[in-house]
């Protein structure tokens, strides 16, 4: 009775599996083929995708070799061409050093600001356009301009605040401005965010700083502050009995 039973269960799960394929197999085989065709198909894409950033990589080496042999048109001209059809990472990046090589620094300069402020651009692209622009501001000589330049980068999220602080204090200290200069130099050192190489800079900064400027001058006091740093003073002799004659003369100390 037992061996019964059994086969009869066999043949109800036979029958109910048979059951199954019958009104399934449809969904199952088009489910297989989705996941056989995404796969290839995300395959595709990638194998595509380095591709294309390969071939992106290689003619940006090559813009830059042109820019490098001081061939700044040919430069300009290859990184535009990336910029309108490379990959968005690169197409950024060449039209920064598109700007860079542009023989009109003015033009050069209302680029990078361009790009700088341009939503579509990467953040940190844009923050590196900004940090090439301050960089033409301060080879023109111009402070304020730089420090307009700069003001952006130098908040507490920047992620080129401390290059921006660096180079605020080197224009301050090439322009005599000492206590600004310091002011910086200080700032850097007492941020344990800094990097430490650049803290070591910035304590370099300040001996450079210090040897250009030399020692500061002591302030005067009020007493000596209208006459130069004159102050009288009238000298006391005690004899040996501990008292003073009168009618010393007074001196003068300075």
């Amino acid at each position: 009775m037992s061996d019964i039973f059994h086969e009869v269960d066999e043949d109800v799960r036979r029958d109910k599996a048979a059951d199954f394929w019958r009104r399934y197999q449809t969904p199952i085989f088009v489910v297989a083929f989705l996941i056989v065709a995404a796969t290839g198909a995300w395959s595709y894409y990638q194998d595509k995708r380095q591709k294309t950033a390969e071939a992106a990589n290689a003619r940006f080496e090559a813009a830059v070799a042109l820019a490098n042999e001081g061939k700044n048109a040919e430069a300009a001209a290859a990184f535009d061409a990336i910029a309108k059809d490379g990959p968005k990472g690169y197409a950024a990046l060449a039209r920064i050093r598109a700007a860079e090589a542009r023989p009109d620094k003015t033009q050069a300069l209302a680029e990078l600001n361009a790009i700088g402020e341009d939503p579509t651009v990467d953040k940190l692209m844009q923050e590196v356009a900004l940090l090439r622009a301050a960089l033409l501001v301060m080879e023109g000589g111009d402070r304020e301009k730089l420090e307009r330049a700069l003001g952006p980068l130098m908040t507490s999220n920047g992620a080129f605040r401390f290059s921006a602080q660096e180079w605020n204090g080197l224009d301050a200290l090439a322009n005599d401005d000492f206590d600004e200069a310091e002011r910086v130099f200080e700032q850097v050192l007492a941020d344990r965010d800094a990097p430490q190489s650049m803290r070591q800079r910035a304590s370099a900064y300040k001996g450079l700083l210090h040897a250009k400027r030399g020692p500061k001058k002591a302030a005067a006091s009020g007493a000596g502050g209208a006459d130069g740093g004159v102050i009288p003073v009238t000298p006391v002799i005690e004899s040996e009995k501990g008292d003073a004659p009168a009618g010393s003369a007074p001196i003068e100390a300075k």
